[in-house]
């Protein structure tokens, strides 16, 4: 009879010691993965970890980004307990600029964590910086008159070689260490907003995307259409 109570004792403290704590899912670096300065011509990429430290087997039911500049793939889509996967993530190459933070979200079947957060982050430096903004708002506008406007482009690396079409609408101007995009706009008639982009192409190094610098105004005399 003793014996039968103390193998049942010792089946029952092997079954404790080896069930694993209710915790829940642990992500490696809580959830974050910081590129910090690195030029945004390269891609960077990152794996998470995913643990299962629950009792319960977990399902993956979707991956989602909130940004088409990034990649994710998961591992598995079954995640047992005690177990865990891999989270591949990448930020493209050339699709973000300056400072940034990206999600992703991974969704399970977990009660209490449907949604796990994962954040990409970091500071993408162009190949060229365009000064003051490739984003850039010129004010109140008048219809007919011709505007020229004045871009300081700031290579990171030497060797830069850019190159502006005729009917661009920019005129290049190199000088030491930099160049200098001179704009030009005609507002036309008739409509409340006025926006152009203008295209500069990278000659070298080879394979780049054109330098985009976007000009957006409003039309003096006539006030904006609202949607």
């Amino acid at each position: 009879m003793n014996h039968k109570i103390i193998l049942s004792q010792m089946i029952l403290g092997c079954l404790f010691c080896c069930r694993l704590p209710a915790g829940g899912l642990e992500v490696s670096g809580n959830g974050v993965a910081d590129f910090g300065a690195y030029p945004a011509a390269e891609s960077r990429e990152h794996t998470f970890r995913l643990v299962n430290a629950t009792g319960e087997t977990v399902k993956i039911r979707k991956i989602r980004s909130t940004c088409g500049c990034l990649i994710s793939q998961v591992s598995a889509s079954e995640l047992l307990p005690g177990k865990a996967l891999e989270i591949r993530t990448q930020v493209k190459a050339n699709s973000v600029s300056g400072k940034f933070s990206k999600t992703i979200y991974v969704e399970t079947d977990m009660a209490g964590r449907r949604f796990i957060r994962l954040e990409l982050k970091g500071t993408a430096q162009p190949l060229v910086e365009v000064k003051p903004s490739a984003q850039f708002y010129a004010g109140k506008l008048k219809a007919g008159r011709e505007y020229e406007f004045r871009f300081e482009l700031l290579p990171s690396q030497s060797g830069v070689e850019l190159s502006a079409a005729a009917d661009s609408g920019c005129r290049l101007e190199k000088s030491v260490g930099k160049w200098f995009a001179v704009c030009r706009l005609t507002p036309a008639d008739g409509t409340a907003i006025v926006e152009k982009e203008f295209r500069i192409d990278i000659v070298s190094p080879a394979g780049q995307p054109p330098i985009s610098i976007r000009i957006r105004g409003t039309l003096a005399g006539q006030e904006q259409i609202s949607r």
